[in-house]
């Protein structure tokens, strides 16, 4: 700390004391000597607390935490007696531990000093305990700009300031801070008191801020009596937030004396203003957008009955409603309409809004309406949203199709519904009448391939017709041996009704197609396909020499399709084989079954050792009516590509890359295992 010249400190007429932190003391002007009876070289260098008496410990605490504090004490004379004092102790900025303390005796006896003392602490009081910040402000330097204008001959002062921003960031710099409260810090800081007051007044107001000061002074000018604005401020840290600006100007102190003003943080407010003010706009774009229906209802008597069912513990709304399904209805009658826009006005077929408002929804909405069920669980379970269409009704009964969207409010305690909702009966209808004709093409479709499946009845029959001929000759020549082996007629005449069987399935199929019904996808297991196709043509693969092997992934997922169809289009394939093999030796005679499964898809792969494929079939190998078999329609591939395409799969041919022969891979998606 920098020693102040004893002689200046004489100049006072308030003892001034300044100790090293409170203790030693360094500095003791002549009034100090009046008031405590030692000379200055009895106290230099003496500890004040020892000398005088110790400051209270709320007293070092403060001024620690602000730099400053000011109350009274008791002090000890030279001569033995005490005195009252009022202090005022400061620690200096420049020096932590450097104290300067002002203070003059207080005649507690005297009725104005105890008036003035109750005055001040209720004053104190009330300005450290309020929540708002307050400032205690000197506007003596504004008012001395203000007449130094007057004397510049500016006559239009409002008009002058409003031209010079920079004047008015002037008169900000000019004010002195004199005191602030607790709130204060909190609101400006972070930072003591003593940053606070130190900092120069414009540092408090951003530069967008500067017209709300302005307009503070006009005020004053005007002879008002108080000011009250919002405005923005800034926090030391830069921070700026919304604040209440208030300024009291008592009678006789503008311009000449300290003024009282307040702020007040009002950042939340501002917020939730402006949250209601944007939501409001939204809220009227909503309604002015001609397409978008918008009702708001009112639901009293289903808020009451929400709390009552969730008192009486009820967490489940459907079974609830499974119990009391005249709910729906109950609830659909006390919805009623608050609020419409032209919109719904147009969609309900009302003649103006006033038709609609107080109405409920009953006889608008299906009795027991599944989606106003739906809507009513989601809403009891605090879904915000929910969406679904619905056909609902006009005034005048006409049906209409909507995609119905209800917006429950946020606040638990409301019960107000919004819905929007946009008319989709055009495209309803649009999409009725696509599934109408998608549904016919189907049907045409289907029967276009009935007449290439009735141009392949005797290649699809012809297999287990021939096996029926073959295996009634074999039983009718073992019946005639001396002694018939009846085990082997036994197994003949089973195959003869298994592939009689089969006849008869493919023909209910082929009816199926004609009469446009659905046939059931199932899961199946391609494995079992294999192997129940296998079984068919065991006869011919003995036959023909033709050695069957086969391969699987070990983890092979189930495809949803038809059995007799899927083993139909393997069994074409594996004739297929068979047939192309026919020149080979029947040594080299051997079909490679394969089954995978890769990236949600099963293959059943067929893979001959016959002569491979020829360039223009390759080219288009589903192409109806070709074939290169004498006795041969040309459509069994065109058949198996049908099927895949029914299952949603595909086939696939290729020559096999390693030898001789042709590959036709069947390919379908995998059924999905449930989580």
């Amino acid at each position: 700390m920098q020693r102040v010249p004893a002689q200046l400190l004489d100049l006072s007429s308030e003892s001034m004391i300044s100790t090293t932190a409170g203790a030693a003391i360094t500095s003791w002007n002549l009034a100090a000597t009046t008031l405590y009876g030692w000379h200055p070289q009895e106290a230099l260098g003496q500890a004040l607390p020892d000398l005088l008496g110790p400051y209270p410990d709320s007293a070092i605490a403060e001024l620690r935490g602000r730099g400053l504090w000011q109350g009274r004490v008791e002090r000890r004379r030279r001569d033995g007696t005490t005195a009252t004092v009022h202090v005022r102790l400061a620690s200096c900025t420049d020096a932590e531990d450097a104290w300067m303390e002002v203070s003059t005796a207080v005649d507690p006896a005297h009725p104005a000093e105890v008036a003035l003392a109750a005055s001040e602490y209720r004053y104190r009081n009330l300005f450290g305990a309020v929540a708002a910040s307050f400032w205690e402000m000197d506007f003596s330097g504004v008012g001395a700009l203000l007449r130094s204008l007057r004397e510049q001959g500016v006559t239009d002062i409002p008009g002058h300031l409003r031209a010079n921003p920079a004047l008015v960031r002037k008169m900000m710099q000019a004010t002195r801070i004199v005191d602030t409260n607790d709130r204060s810090i909190e609101m400006f800081g972070p930072g003591t008191k003593r940053d606070l007051i130190t900092t120069p007044l414009d540092r408090y107001w951003p530069e967008a801020s500067t017209g709300d000061f302005l307009e503070s002074v006009f005020s004053a000018i005007g002879g008002k009596p108080r000011h009250v604005a919002e405005t923005r401020m800034r926090a030391l840290d830069g921070r700026e937030f919304d604040a209440l600006f208030t300024v009291s100007f008592l009678p006789g102190t503008v311009g000449n004396g300290t003024l009282l003003v307040g702020f007040t943080d009002i950042t939340d407010r501002v917020k939730a203003t402006r949250q209601r003010d944007e939501a409001s706009t939204r809220r009227k774009m909503l309604l002015d957008v001609p397409t978008i229906a918008v009702s708001e209802f009112a639901a009293p008597d289903t808020r009451a009955l929400f709390t009552r069912l969730r008192a009486e513990g009820v967490t489940d709304m459907r079974a609830y409603i499974d119990q009391h399904p005249e709910l729906v209805d109950q609830l659909a009658a006390n919805l009623r309409f608050t609020s419409v826009n032209e919109a719904a006005v147009r969609m309900y077929g009302a003649r103006s809004a006033d038709e609609l408002i107080g109405r409920s929804l009953t006889g608008l909405m299906q009795p027991g309406c599944e989606v106003l069920r739906r809507s009513i669980e989601g809403s009891y379970d605090r879904e915000p949203v929910f969406q679904a269409e619905v056909r609902m009704f006009r005034l005048d009964g006409t049906p209409f199709d909507t995609l119905f969207c209800r917006v429950s409010n946020p606040d638990p305690a409301s019960a107000e519904v919004l819905v929007a909702q946009i008319d989709i009966t055009d495209q309803v209808r649009a999409r009725d009448e696509i599934e109408r004709m998608r549904q016919q093409a189907s049907h045409a479709s289907r029967i276009a391939l009935l007449g290439q499946l009735s141009a392949s009845i005797v290649h699809e029959i012809s297999q287990p017709v021939t096996a029926i001929a073959m295996h009634a000759a074999a039983a009718e020549r073992l019946a005639r041996a001396p002694e018939a082996p009846l085990e082997k007629l036994r197994k003949i005449t089973g195959q003869i009704g298994q592939n009689a069987l089969r006849v008869g399935e493919i023909i209910q199929r082929i009816r199926a197609l004609a009469a446009n019904r659905e046939i059931a996808m199932v899961p199946l297991s391609l494995a079992d396909i294999v192997a129940e196709t296998r079984l068919l043509l065991r006869q011919e693969l003995s036959e023909q020499g033709v050695q069957v092997t086969l391969i699987r992934d070990a983890d092979l997922p189930e495809v949803c399709g038809d059995r007799i169809q899927l083993q139909q289009l393997l069994a074409n394939l594996m004739v297929n084989a068979i047939q192309a093999m026919g020149a080979a030796p029947s040594g080299d005679r051997r079909i490679d079954l394969a089954l995978r499964a890769r990236d949600g898809m099963v293959s059943a792969e067929v893979a001959d050792t016959g002569p491979g494929l020829a360039a223009d079939f390759q080219a288009d190998p589903f192409q109806s009516f070709r074939t290169t078999k004498p006795d041969g329609l040309g459509i069994g591939l065109t058949i198996c590509r049908s099927i895949a395409e029914a299952h949603g799969g595909r086939m696939e041919v290729r020559d096999r890359t390693e030898g001789t022969g042709a590959v036709f891979t069947l390919v379908l998606p995998a059924v999905q295992a449930a989580d």
